[in-house]
This record gives structure tokens, sequence and C-alpha cells, in this order.
């Protein structure tokens, strides 16, 4: 049964009179702190053009003595669940981050698939703990699916992890590159950022060490390598137009978790991988009546539909959306709903879903 958890609010203090969303922690001595703001806004009236009847001056002095903890997690803390952090692609008008996923098991956050732009910040709202991660697994090495490890190395730094840490990706193809290039480039000694580089050492100063390891772009049969206290994680290579990219399962018990990432799937490899799994997290980035090179990159949604009623799985779940497909969510339901009989539902960031 769907269980769609409402996003809450944690309360650090409750004050008299405010809307039972909101939470406050006060800063210390906050009289004398709205005190020196107050001064300082009449001091900024005085020198500017604005008066102390304006709007932008009052909420100046009313706010900023007050600090907003909010708590976005959305997951429960029995089982399984799947929380998709960004639901978007590599635009910028959509307001959400792009490509990464959580997999949570009874409250703690355990495998990341994907870590794009805007994923580190939705990380953090999620109330996981970088810590408990088992693994993470990269689709592809795209922006929108990577650009954020830097970020997650460099916060990783104050966090004190001990235990090393496993990063799948891509091996290089013809036009590619593999996961060990790619961190070198970009994080290596002579890369964008030098400083990173102690990660990808055993004697890293940071306390843990990232271990990578590349998953070959030309085998048709999936790759099953890697498994931790009831956790395991599988991928199978597929195309993308001219490049590679991986789709990734987690299975955690009688749950399995399949993320077609952006592919074709003109080698038809998404199937077997996807075969018994309980969610189908597809990337729905292209309309059904999509032609020529964005085709060769993106499966449409009866493609998708037909995966997951092949895989007898019992939802659906819509991601990696674009500006191409939103607002045809009615016209994508009806190409669905022929093919699948399960629930389908179009992700937004910060979501979370239990089988």
């Amino acid at each position: 049964m769907l269980n769609r958890k409402m996003l809450s609010c944690r309360v650090a203090e409750r004050r008299k009179g405010l809307p039972p969303m909101l939470g406050f922690t006060r800063l210390r001595r906050p009289l004398l702190a709205l005190s020196v703001l107050w001064s300082s806004a009449q001091a900024l009236g005085e020198s500017s053009d604005m008066t102390m009847d304006d709007p932008r001056l009052a909420r100046t002095v009313t706010e900023r003595p007050f600090e907003v903890v909010i708590d976005r997690r959305a997951c429960g803390t029995r089982g399984v669940y799947v929380q998709v952090l960004g639901a978007g692609a590599d635009d910028l008008t959509d307001a959400q981050a792009s490509s990464g996923y959580l997999v949570w098991v009874d409250g703690k956050a355990r495998v990341l698939i994907d870590m794009g732009a805007g994923s580190a910040l939705r990380f953090e709202e999620s109330g996981a703990d970088f810590k408990d991660l088992y693994a993470v697994g990269l689709s592809q090495l795209h922006a929108e699916h990577s650009a954020d490890l830097p970020a997650f190395l460099q916060g990783a730094a104050k966090l004190r992890r001990k235990e090393d840490l496993p990063l799948f990706g891509p091996a290089s193809g013809e036009k590619t590159l593999g996961l060990k290039t790619w961190t070198s480039r970009l994080l290596g000694p002579n890369g964008a950022y030098p400083h990173l580089a102690d990660y990808f050492s055993p004697f890293s100063q940071g306390g843990f060490e990232v271990l990578q390891e590349e998953i070959e772009s030309a085998n048709r049969r999936p790759w099953r390598g890697f498994r931790r206290d009831g956790i395991a994680l599988s991928a199978v290579a597929t195309d993308h137009g001219q490049g590679t990219s991986l789709a990734w399962r987690v299975d955690v018990e009688d749950v399995g978790i399949t993320f077609t990432g952006d592919t074709g799937n003109r080698r038809q490899t998404v199937k077997t991988l996807a075969e018994g799994s309980t969610i189908i997290v597809g990337h729905h980035a292209v309309p059904e009546n999509v032609r020529g090179y964005a085709r060769d990159e993106h499966m449409p949604p009866s493609q998708l539909a037909k995966i997951a009623e092949e895989a007898n799985a019992n939802l659906l779940i819509l991601s990696h959306r674009t500006p191409r497909t939103r607002g045809r969510e009615l016209q994508t339901r009806r190409e669905i709903s022929s093919v699948f009989k399960g629930a389908v539902l179009f992700a937004n960031d910060m979501e979370c879903w239990e089988p």
C-alpha cells in the first residue's frame, strides 16, 4: 500500500501565536540582537532612500534575530523507502535538483544513486547522514548525474566518517570517460579540486577512502558485485545515444528497486535487470512522439510502461522530468495505463515512497 509521507517541520522551540508548522531557535540575547539590528536599520534608512516604514526594513528587523529550523524528512523509520532527491534533469527553469535517489532501510540512508547538481543540498534536507551510506552508484558522468560529488566530499571532511565508501560508475566507452579517469581529472592531484585527492588514497586524512570500481559498458549481463547486511547492488550497461550509461538496482530482502537511468534502451538490457522489481524509477525526459537523437538517448512513456509491466512491478515513478514532458502528464498517463496496470507517480524533489 502506498504511503506518501507528508513533509514535516521539527519544532526547535514553539512560540505562542505562531503557526504550528514553523519552529524557531532563539539566538543568544535576542533583545540585544534586535536592538543592534534596529539601530543598523535606522542608520541604513538615514543613508538611503528607505524610510522606517519600508517593508524591506521591517523584514530585516523582525526575522533576522531567529533561525528557522526545517526538517524535511519524509521517509519512515521502518522498512524500505526510495526518496527522490532530484526529479529534474539539466534545466534551469524547473526549480528541481538534477538526478539523485536515496534508498532508506529502517530509517538510515544506505544507497545513493547519482549525485546530480543540487543533490547534496537535498541530501542534507532529507535528514540523511553521510556516515550511514554503504555505497554510491553513478549512472553516467554527465553533470546532471555526477556534478555534486565534490560537494559531498568537501562536506564529508567535517563528518568524521570512518568507513571506506564504495563508488561505482561506468567504464570508458568509445566517446566517454570511465569513472577513474573522470575522477582523476576532476579530483586528482592535478585536477580541478586537488585538495580532495586525498580521499582517493588508502592513507586518507579525511578518515575514509573512496573505493572506485568501474562497471564494463560493453557487457550485456548484469553486474552483481556488492552485498552488505542484506542489501544488494547490481547494474547493467545501457545505451545513451552515442555514449553509455548504467541502469541500477537495489535489493533489500524482497523489495527490488530499479533505476533505469538515461537510456534509449535499444540494447534491451534494462528488462533483464528489472525483472521482479517492486518499484521502477524511470527517467521521463521525452514525450511519446519523440523522434531522432532524443529518442536514441531516452525512452518514451510506452517503453517505460513495458519495462514496468514485464517486471511485474507495483509502482512506476517517473523522474528526470524535463520541459518536454512537464505539462503532458495526462497524455503520458494514458500511454502508460494502456500497458502498465500498476500505480504511476510523477516525481518531484524530496518525495519518499515505500512499496
